[in-house]
């Protein structure tokens, strides 16, 4: 039951508020948006929402989790709450899956709450052709029927679908907010815990993927290994050219691991006690950062932005990383 009392929520204080008292005062809307990026927490802030909208007996905008409903939510079988997510087969919710397990659905009265609550996951994969049936039952909606989108880039929706749809946001926590989260946590030593709260950079879902995927973190640790030995032999650069070629699904946590790491660099050669994102590499940010100079590192920095810009545009991955590893190499051997 943890997961549909607002206790489980990390921050969003203000949004979790809006909500509450929009169950508690009886004034909640038909559509609403809720946005963020990737790990930010849109579901988590979404399950005590949606069981406060089906309990019996809300308390203070809260589910009771002692009622029949909030018995059925926590068995994972409740009649009147619906995802609607990407099939495991595509790469976008369609119009089919829209007209089918959403507005089907959505004509039909509640089985046994007195709403019927529909959720979309990763909204801004709805096709366009999606997105205009499901703008068709939000202009005319059901009066028991609540629409909670979730999506990472609210600006892929229609202007029609937003419109109809009480935005609300989800912004990074605070540094501390992250520390206290992952300091209660007992998976990993104490210095993955540390590097996973300062690498989440107030996204939760970041720093747990760090925590808790161990091919992720050896990923991370590997990534910033070649780069180090880049500077230290000659070798260093075959090594990484393998090190890309041999993870091109992974390209774009590559590029991330190492814009974090030269970050780190940056803020190192300019204050000394500056806070780091790898905790895990406080010498290794300091020397590394001795080896170019700043303007060095800008320059490896912006090599990577073209890199992956490059990339999303489709361009050959194996031309495009020998660009860039000779232009890191041009930086470093100077």
């Amino acid at each position: 039951m943890k997961k549909f009392d607002y206790e489980s929520v990390v921050g969003h204080d203000l949004v979790c508020t809006k909500l509450q008292q929009a169950v508690a005062s009886d004034r909640t809307v038909s559509a609403y948006l809720i946005s963020g990026p990737e790990g930010i927490g849109k579901k988590t802030v979404t399950y005590p929402f949606a069981a406060a909208l089906l309990c019996e007996s809300p308390q203070n905008g809260r589910a009771c989790l002692q009622c029949s409903s909030c018995r059925l939510l926590a068995g994972g079988a409740h009649p009147d709450l619906f995802f609607l997510t990407v099939p495991p087969d595509k790469k976008s919710i369609g119009v089919e899956e829209v007209r089918d397990q959403l507005i089907k659905e959505a004509y039909v009265r509640p089985f046994s709450a007195t709403r019927k609550v529909f959720v979309i996951e990763q909204g801004e994969l709805m096709t366009q052709g999606a997105q205009n049936a499901l703008l068709k039952i939000l202009e005319e909606p059901p009066s028991y029927a609540v629409f909670i989108i979730l999506a990472s880039a609210q600006d892929q929706l229609l202007e029609t679908i937003r419109s109809r749809c009480l935005k609300l946001q989800l912004l990074p926590l605070s540094a501390k907010d992250c520390a206290a989260y992952f300091g209660r946590m007992t998976e990993g030593a104490e210095k993955r815990r540390a590097l996973s709260a300062a690498f989440s950079q107030g996204n939760l879902g970041r720093g747990q993927r760090m925590l808790c995927d161990d091919s992720y973190y050896a990923l991370y640790v590997e990534t910033v290994d070649k780069l180090l030995c880049m500077a230290k032999r000659p070798s260093g650069l075959s090594d990484m050219q393998r090190h890309l070629a041999e993870h091109k699904d992974a390209a774009a946590d590559v590029i991330d691991f190492l814009l974090v790491f030269l970050r780190d660099c940056m803020r190192r050669s300019i204050s000394p006690d500056a806070l780091l994102i790898c905790t895990d590499r406080e010498k290794e940010s300091l020397s590394f950062g001795k080896e170019l100079t700043a303007k060095g590192l800008v320059c490896v920095m912006e090599a990577l932005i073209h890199f992956r810009d490059r990339l999303q545009k489709n361009a050959g991955y194996t031309a495009a990383c020998l660009e860039l590893l000779t232009r890191i190499q041009e930086e470093i051997h100077d």
